[in-house]
This record gives structure tokens, sequence and C-alpha cells, in this order.
């Protein structure tokens, strides 16, 4: 008479405390993982004209406009941001002692803005010689 009879051996891996395991760190990951929403935008103060009060000390300050359509103006002419580059190699040829001042309307794109600044670069200032001006009207 046999009252207790050996099982046979099984082979492999248990799979269902794998899978336990598995969904307690599932679930751990998805409670402690912070969602991070992507921005788009950048939030700019940038100072305004009735915050930097003065006068224009250097009678050689060449003055660069950005309109608020986009527009730019050195020196009272109308240029393509293509142009400008070249007109600023220009002028800085003709009196290397002259400044440039660049004044940007409140209205206009942050992409156009940064847009003439890397003008300015490649026209060999740094960005930290040319100071900025915010045209800032009403409110």
């Amino acid at each position: 008479m046999k009252i207790y009879s050996r099982k046979p051996r099984q082979e492999g891996i248990p799979l269902v405390p794998m899978l336990d395991i598995l969904t307690i760190l599932l679930i751990f990951f998805i409670v402690h993982t912070e969602l991070k929403h992507r921005v788009n935008v950048i939030n700019l103060d940038l100072p305004r004209t009735h915050h930097l009060a003065g006068k224009q000390d250097n009678a050689d300050a060449v003055l660069l406009e950005l309109g608020p359509d986009g527009s730019i103006v050195l020196d009272g002419k109308a240029l393509g941001a293509a142009d400008l580059p070249e007109a600023v190699r220009r002028l800085r040829q003709a009196n290397p002692s002259a400044s440039i001042q660049f004044a940007a309307s409140e209205a206009a794109a942050m992409g156009r803005f940064i847009e003439v600044l890397d003008c300015l670069t490649s026209a060999g200032l740094r960005v930290e010689q040319v100071p900025v001006r915010i045209d800032y009207r009403g409110k």
C-alpha cells in the first residue's frame, strides 16, 4: 500500500508569480510617473521703452527698427532680412564708430525678432553690442 506518491517535477519557469511581480511594478511606475506637457510658447517679459528713459548720446547711432508687421528699417531705408547683414557690414565699413540701436515693436513676432538678431550676428556684431528697446504704445 502506497500512501504518498511523489509528483513529477515540472520543468520551466513559473509564470504566474512573475506576472504578479510585473503587474505590481507596472502599477508602481504608472502611479509615480509625472506627466509632462509640451510647451510651444516662450513667455518673455521684455523691457519697454518707457522703462528705458533717456536720450540718444551717440551722434553716430543708427536705428534699426522692426515694425509690427515684421518690416525691417535700417537708418530710414526698408530692407529684407536677407539684405540686412550686408547692409550692416557696409554701414560699419563706412563708419566704424557707428553703433546700431535696435527698436522693436511690441506687436512684432518673436520669430522675426530672433531672425533680425541672427542677421546682426551673421554681420559680425555680438548681440551684447546692440541695445534693444521694445516700443510700447498705449494700453
